[in-house]
């Protein structure tokens, strides 16, 4: 099923503990499909060792808006969390190509989820692609032994920071074996908010850096994303 009604994905990455101040402005305008997401942030080296500091924990939360409520929404996440100061936090969002046909109806002014038929269906999106985005996300999925030199690449690439997610390696031959039980390589997903005219440069670094690392490939990707606040720049 087709539709012109766009949806947004939004994403807040603030301090540890701002996440509900985050969650209440999008409760405030009954957008309320969220989720929780733990990380932490990319400090360098140099200033961990000078503060005595690890990487600040951060909140991501992550939401689903309708158009009608996106950019209403940016600009009280921008209020709210005080975006105009370095530091603070960043707010950015990505247009969704498709959307369960059941999320898409909790979007909806004035329907909700106690639905006697839930429908399997799913919205998809019409549009034609744009270059117009000023900033990408870079997402890279590599070890957790190897996020200090992939995040010290981005930075020489251009990058000012990032932030890292837990995970994972499921499935395949890469889980080992401690004392008879399965152990699954642990994994962080660093992600990085850069201008699109850096974005090159960067992937090419975090690649360099883990070929140059263990001699493998770096899984990366870079998304478009819409609208910025929190990184010294205006609301679109």
């Amino acid at each position: 099923m087709t539709s012109n009604h766009k949806i947004y994905w939004i994403t807040v990455i603030a301090d540890r503990g701002k996440g509900e101040k985050a969650a209440s402005v999008f409760k405030e305008y009954h957008q309320e499909l969220l989720l929780n997401v733990r990380g932490h942030g990319t400090a360098s080296s140099a200033i961990k060792d000078c503060l005595g500091l690890d990487e600040p924990e951060k909140d991501l939360i992550i939401g689903v808006a309708d158009q009608s409520a996106s950019h209403t929404l940016l600009s009280a996440l921008h209020k709210k969390l005080e975006l105009d100061k370095p530091g603070y936090g960043i707010v950015f969002t990505i247009s969704l190509t498709g959307i369960s046909a059941a999320a898409f109806n909790l979007l909806k002014p004035g329907i909700t989820g106690n639905q006697e038929h839930l429908s399997t269906d799913y919205h998809k999106e019409e549009r034609s692609m744009s270059d117009t985005n000023a900033y990408e996300l870079i997402a890279s999925v590599i070890h957790t032994d190897l996020s200090t030199p992939v995040m010290e690449a981005a930075r020489i690439a251009g990058c000012k920071g990032g932030t890292l997610i837990k995970a994972r390696e499921m499935g395949g031959d890469s889980s080992k074996k401690l004392l008879g039980m399965t152990v699954s390589n642990e994994k962080e997903i660093l992600l990085m908010l850069v201008p699109k005219t850096d974005k090159p440069a960067i992937l090419k670094s975090i690649c360099e850096t883990v070929l140059k690392e263990t001699g493998e490939h770096a899984i990366t990707f870079s998304i478009p994303v819409d609208d910025v606040a929190g990184l010294n720049t205006p609301i679109k």
